[in-house]
């Protein structure tokens, strides 16, 4: 087997380095509560206004969103919502008495607070408040806190309109570790979390590891890590795109191609560098 091109990077050398920066992290959060998430904002965001979105600001935020961003976000809002819907309906409650004197059943009880965590570092994850606050409001939930990173002098317009849209309570600019660790131990004025869910870069994976068990979570995520097996046959441009849109994801998304043809790899290998000249995150890639 012969290599055109391999990764330098230890990826175990990164998950230790991960792992120690957000345990310290979450150590002080915890000891020192919202002063230490100020620290981190500052040094972090350069972020040193107000944690919660007040109205006025939400409102002027949302006035810059245009007519037809909002006319998608909208769209986009109604299909999560109905689908959450029917899925809740498919969820029933019942009651039975198997044997006299002996019921058993089932009863659907929301949580009582949710964080909702929106990635906005590289990209606005308008779809990410979509889909997590929208199925908490379904769901019944009776607080939903959202945060998401602020973009110089606030959270991205677009994803405070779809915060907004679909019903979260709260909505923090915040992001990271920080972030996490403020919905789950409800500051600022937030309640604890029950669960946080919503995804983000490797540091916001690993506070949502290290602080599960303490509050419950979506699930267990990693970097994006994926692999193209092809042979001759293979169109060059079509695995060059598949192989850009997952490596934009982040540096530590890694992604192989294996092929039987030098042929492919080199004319891959070519594509690569011009694709990534026509993405906003063809640094990344």
């Amino acid at each position: 087997m012969k290599y055109l091109k391999r990764a330098e990077a230890d990826p175990e050398a990164e998950d230790r380095k991960v792992r120690e920066a957000v345990e310290t992290m979450i150590a002080r959060i915890r000891e020192q509560g919202e002063d230490a998430v100020r620290s981190y904002a500052r040094e972090f965001d350069g972020w040193e206004g107000d944690f919660v979105l007040g109205p006025e600001k939400k409102a002027a935020l949302i006035a810059e969103v245009s007519d037809s961003a909002k006319e998608d976000i909208r769209f986009a809002h109604a299909q999560v919502k109905r689908f959450a819907e029917a899925q809740l309906l498919s969820i029933t409650e019942f009651d039975i008495e198997t044997e006299p004197g002996v019921r058993l059943g089932q009863r659907i009880v929301p949580v009582a607070s949710a964080g909702c965590y929106v990635p906005g570092g590289r990209y606005a994850h308008v779809a990410s408040a979509i889909m997590s606050i929208t199925t908490a409001r379904i769901a019944g939930v009776p607080f939903i806190a959202a945060a998401s990173p602020p973009r110089g002098k606030s959270i991205a317009p677009a994803v405070a309109y779809a915060m907004d849209l679909a019903g979260a309570d709260m909505i923090l600019e915040m992001g990271g570790v920080h972030g996490v660790a403020t919905m789950a131990f409800g500051l600022f004025g937030s309640r604890p979390a029950d669960i946080l869910v919503g995804p983000g870069n490797a540091y916001v994976a690993e506070a949502k590891r290290l602080l599960f068990g303490e509050v419950g979570i979506d699930l267990f995520a990693g970097p994006t890590e994926s692999a193209i097996i092809a042979d001759d046959t293979a169109d060059p441009m079509t695995v060059a795109i598949d192989l850009a849109s997952q490596a934009e994801h982040g540096p530590d998304s890694p992604v192989w191609l294996f092929t039987t043809s030098r042929e492919l790899a080199e004319a891959v290998e070519r594509i690569l560098p011009q694709l990534a000249n026509d993405m906003p995150s063809g640094d990344v890639v």
